[in-house]
């Protein structure tokens, strides 16, 4: 058994008790929430007050905002950003 684990990582596999990929920083997801509200700003500054606080609304409900900073922070607003389709993480290369 103990072969096999030494194999393994020698292979390049992850080990069993391995978890997920390092948890993305406070500042990449500030930086991918202040995306999403620059793209709100652009709006506000092309179409309106009203026509930006409206679609900010309807993309992203003010409680919901609320509630997922409150439990999951920046990070977890970052996440349901990405998940509704609303942000994208930079590629990087």
């Amino acid at each position: 058994m103990r072969w096999m684990l030494m194999a393994g990582a020698l292979c390049g596999a992850p080990a069993w008790g391995a978890g997920p990929e390092p948890a993305e920083s406070e500042a990449q997801c500030r930086s991918e929430v202040s995306r999403f509200e620059q793209a709100i700003g652009f709006v506000r500054q092309t179409s309106g007050n009203a026509a930006a606080a409206q679609l900010k609304e309807k993309l992203l409900p003010a409680k919901l905002e609320g509630d997922i900073l409150a439990q999951g922070g920046y990070c977890g607003l970052a996440r349901h950003l990405r998940d509704k389709k609303l942000s994208q993480q930079k590629l990087q290369f």
